[in-house]
C-alpha cells in the first residue's frame, strides 16, 4: 500500500485507506460493490505545489485501487485539488456543488460519478456525492 501514499498529497492517504478496504473485502462483498458501481474512476489530483498524481479505482472488473492509470480504461476521469478530494471523501463537500462550482471536473460518464458515494462509504460512511 505504501506505493499509493505520496508526500504532499493528503488525498493519497485516503486512497490508500480505500485500497486497504478493497483488499480486505470478501469475494461476495467485492462483487456486491462492483455490481452497485460498475465503473472505473480515474482521479487526477493536483496539490498546493501544482504537482499532479493519478489514481484509479476499479469498481467494474477487479475491485482494486492503483496509483497511476489502471489496466482498465477509465469510464470517468475526475480532476480536482487535493484538499477538495479530502473534503469530498469525508462528506464535507457535496459532489454536485463541487461540479457546479468548477472544483470538480468530470470527463466521460458524469452519471457514473454519482455512484462514487458508494465507494467512499467504504471508508467514511458520511461521504455524499
Amino acid at each position: 500500500m505504501s506505493d499509493i501514499v505520496v508526500p504532499g498529497f493528503a488525498s493519497s492517504e485516503l486512497i490508500a485507506e480505500l485500497a486497504k478496504v478493497f483488499d480486505g473485502m470478501g469475494d461476495a462483498e467485492r462483487a456486491k460493490l462492483i455490481k452497485q458501481v460498475n465503473g472505473v474512476f480515474q482521479f487526477v489530483i493536483k496539490n498546493a505545489e501544482g504537482k499532479e498524481e493519478t489514481y484509479t479505482i476499479d469498481a467494474k472488473k477487479e475491485g482494486k485501487v492503483t496509483r497511476g492509470k489502471g489496466s482498465v480504461k477509465a469510464d470517468a476521469i475526475l480532476s480536482l485539488k487535493d484538499g477538495d478530494f479530502v473534503d469530498l471523501a469525508n462528506g464535507k463537500l457535496n459532489g454536485q456543488k463541487a461540479y457546479m462550482s468548477g472544483k470538480l471536473k468530470v470527463k466521460g460518464q458524469i452519471m457514473l460519478a454519482m455512484k462514487l458515494d458508494n465507494v467512499f462509504k467504504a471508508i467514511k460512511p458520511a461521504a455524499k456525492l
